[in-house]
């Protein structure tokens, strides 16, 4: 038989791939709150199920334009630029299947579990359309879920369209997510800190400067961890990598396909690749998230290069307004 084009095998390999990683998962029984938690949240997204197809929210805030559109099968909360009509996609939302993370960058985000397989306290900076936030709500009952958001329009669409509701173990704080660090003391320290602040032109720059993940650290539980979510496609992507992996003593990437890049940190030394590999199995495992886990630890091993010569971001050297 006659050997496949190169190209060919390329695509091959593609589509085993992209099999592997989209087939269903096992999911774990659920308890009886999260039997009444889904119903809930199900209930809050009757009117965005009977919407139809297409546009159904626009407003410019002092912070973004946002949009919300329906398509056949998603919700999409987009940030539109201010110079022309290209809209950036910010969260996805399933709307048959609410608790499907639909944006990969946020499945490798829960990589953190690996070192943390059972947080008490978790801090999100950026909500966007709260989709890490209802997951880890539902599948983490002992955990309380600290998010601050910038942008009060943006906590007022993710309520009315996309099913988030704060509680008592879901509480947001409205503010710059650099300013408001400092007043979350009580709740310190963290198991894990999620960093997925955006706006249209990359993540805010305040928010990736050395002095800024030092203070994460600082609030950070001696074997916590932290993930940020990077755009390769930005001016800063070289510096932010380089300020990232320069702030803590061991550093993980996974690159994806839509030129995301999600950076690991933590305090503690290297862990043994096989110790996280099982770890992940095992949450895979406990929560039964309808993707596997495991596979994006094995993504921790493609090249994710960056120019080592960029300069290392600091307070000093802000311009940005926030």
């Amino acid at each position: 038989m006659a050997a496949l084009p190169r190209s060919c095998v390329w695509l091959a390999k593609a589509w085993r791939w992209l099999c592997k990683r989209t087939a269903k998962k096992p999911t774990a029984v659920m308890s009886p709150w999260q039997i009444r938690n889904l119903a809930a949240i199900e209930q809050r997204l009757v009117s965005t199920r009977q919407a139809r197809p297409g546009l159904l929210f626009e407003q410019q805030s002092p912070h973004n334009h946002i949009v919300v559109r329906r398509t056949t099968d998603q919700l999409l909360l987009c940030y539109r630029h201010a110079h022309h009509r290209l809209e950036e996609i910010q969260s996805r939302l399933s709307v048959a299947e609410p608790l499907v993370l639909k944006s990969e960058y946020t499945q490798a985000m829960l990589l953190t579990l690996a070192w943390q397989p059972a947080p008490q306290r978790i801090l999100l900076i950026g909500l966007g359309g709260g989709r890490l936030q209802m997951v880890l709500h539902h599948y983490l009952e002992a955990a309380t879920l600290h998010t601050i958001e910038l942008d009060p329009l943006v906590v007022e669409v993710a309520q009315r369209f996309f099913g988030f509701a704060p509680d008592e173990r879901q509480q947001v704080i409205v503010g710059d997510g650099r300013a408001s660090l400092q007043t979350l003391s009580s709740a310190a320290p963290f198991d894990i800190i999620l960093l997925d602040a955006y706006h249209v032109r990359g993540v805010p720059s305040h928010l990736s400067t050395r002095e800024f993940y030092d203070e994460c650290r600082a609030v950070l539980t001696p074997t916590g961890v932290v993930a940020a979510n990077l755009q390769a496609g930005t001016p800063l992507y070289d510096a932010e990598r380089k300020t990232f992996a320069a702030a803590f003593p061991t550093t993980m990437t996974v690159p994806l396909l839509a030129g995301n890049v999600v950076v690991i940190g933590c305090n503690t030394d290297h862990r043994d690749m096989s110790d996280l590999k099982t770890h992940a199995a095992a949450v895979q495992q406990r929560y039964g998230f309808d993707f596997a886990l495991p596979e994006w630890m094995e993504a921790t091993a493609q090249p994710a290069p960056y120019q080592a010569n960029a300069p290392l971001l600091q307070d000093a050297d802000l311009t940005e307004t926030r």
